[in-house]
């Protein structure tokens, strides 16, 4: 396909306006742009879009031709039945619009599906907000979609995960853990084990009484039960409704980003 391309550009006298990179598009650093016009393998729809939109270079649009399906959740809204984490994470930062479908009948050969092209655009204002605490805490929301916040942040496991990162977070900011113990996610081989060899993760699972566990979690249903998210399920909550659920979380001492681990 390359080679047809630059014959093509060749042929056309527009070789030295065209620069073809050929190289894996999620490991490759991206050059300046400005507008993005593609027709992107659908297996990499969802990595490449978040790249996109997550990047360091500010860009003006994304045309981009996207499986049909994929392209519904891309653009689902609270209550669609296609709302997902991808949709709240990806419309954070950007806005997304639709511009036609096209049919799987227009293309050689026939592809089992039909495709969309929708246009991303960039926010030119971000919400103040902790982009790794987001990710980790709308993974937490829709990991169960329709289930309600309540029952979700009642499981003992979940609540067991959320009161570690939450601990880690508090002993961070109090100076007891500092960025170079490797809880940063830059990890420095053995800083981050104990005396027993056990890392610093484990040592507070394997401490976690039962009490301070129950308690914690009736401190998390209380803020939901007060803010009113108790029965409420993600697939209906709006961004600005998660937003201000997290900073009120975050400002009670609820962390779901966990530093000693890697994106």
């Amino acid at each position: 396909m390359v080679d047809v391309l630059r014959k093509r550009v060749a042929d056309c006298g527009f070789e030295d306006r065209l620069t073809v990179i050929q190289k894996d598009a999620l490991k490759t650093q991206f050059p300046p742009f400005d507008v993005v016009v593609a027709n992107i393998p659908y297996q990499i729809s969802s990595p490449l879009v978040i790249k996109l939109v997550y990047g360091k270079i500010q860009f003006r649009s994304a045309t981009l031709l996207l499986q049909k399906e994929f392209a519904r959740r891309l653009l689902a809204n609270p209550g669609n039945s296609e709302y997902n984490r991808l949709a709240v994470n990806v419309k954070l930062v950007a806005d997304v619009e639709f511009a036609m479908d096209v049919s799987k009948r227009d293309f050689l050969p026939v592809p089992k599906v039909d495709s969309s092209v929708v246009i991303i655009h960039p926010k030119t204002e971000l919400p103040n907000v902790n982009l790794a605490e987001w990710w980790a805490f709308t993974r937490t929301c829709f990991g169960k979609k329709n289930k309600t916040l309540g029952a979700t942040f009642k499981q003992k496991r979940k609540v067991m995960e959320i009161l570690e990162t939450s601990t880690l977070a508090g002993l961070r900011q109090d100076g007891t853990i500092n960025e170079d113990d490797g809880i940063s996610g830059v990890s420095i081989e053995g800083s981050d084990m104990d005396e027993k060899g056990k890392s610093e993760e484990e040592s507070l699972s394997s401490s976690e009484p039962e009490g301070e566990m129950n308690s914690f979690k009736e401190k998390i249903v209380g803020i939901l039960r007060a803010e009113g998210f108790e029965d409420k399920r993600p697939s209906k909550l709006s961004n600005e409704e998660l937003l201000h659920l997290l900073a009120v979380l975050n400002h009670a001492g609820v962390y779901f980003h966990n530093q000693a681990k890697s994106q």
